[in-house]
């Protein structure tokens, strides 16, 4: 995922949410390389710090960008993450082909993850048209912990 910056008048922060997910109510659009998330499931466990939220579209809870994350969540047995949701509908988010820079359409990553199915890993690249401060430190027995404000 990456960011630029927009002008002061083009977009509101109001379209973007910082808070906590079950992992359970997460779905995935996007295949990923389990050596990669295995790698961060050691590297989280080792340092006891999750430092980067998944995105996340906020009306279907399909995962837009962070799979190894998620994946690495899994596999630490974490009940909560925290995720940035965005209306993904809103033109501060977009999304290309990786490899080609070709504009994907919003609709069909949605559609595929709610159907079961997973696109290719690295098939999408999502940009946020905003910059956010996206790392931090938080403790990751806080994520193990059940929580009833998710």
């Amino acid at each position: 995922m990456s960011t630029k910056e927009l002008g002061e008048n083009d977009m509101s922060m109001a379209e973007i949410t910082l808070g906590f997910k079950s992992v359970s109510s997460l779905l995935p659009s996007e295949e990923h390389c389990s050596n990669h998330a295995s790698y961060l499931a050691d590297k989280i466990s080792k340092h006891k710090v999750w430092t980067h939220p998944v995105l996340i579209d906020e009306q279907t809870n399909v995962i837009l960008d962070g799979h190894h994350r998620f994946s690495a969540a899994r596999a630490l047995k974490l009940t909560k993450i925290p995720c940035l949701m965005v209306n993904y509908d809103s033109p501060l988010i977009s999304v290309k082909c990786w490899d080609t820079g070709v504009e994907i359409d919003k609709s069909q990553v949605i559609s595929t993850a709610l159907a079961g199915k997973l696109l290719n890993k690295k098939s999408t690249k999502h940009e946020l048209l905003i910059k956010i401060p996206l790392q931090y430190a938080l403790p990751i027995e806080f994520l193990m912990e059940s929580s009833h404000d998710l």
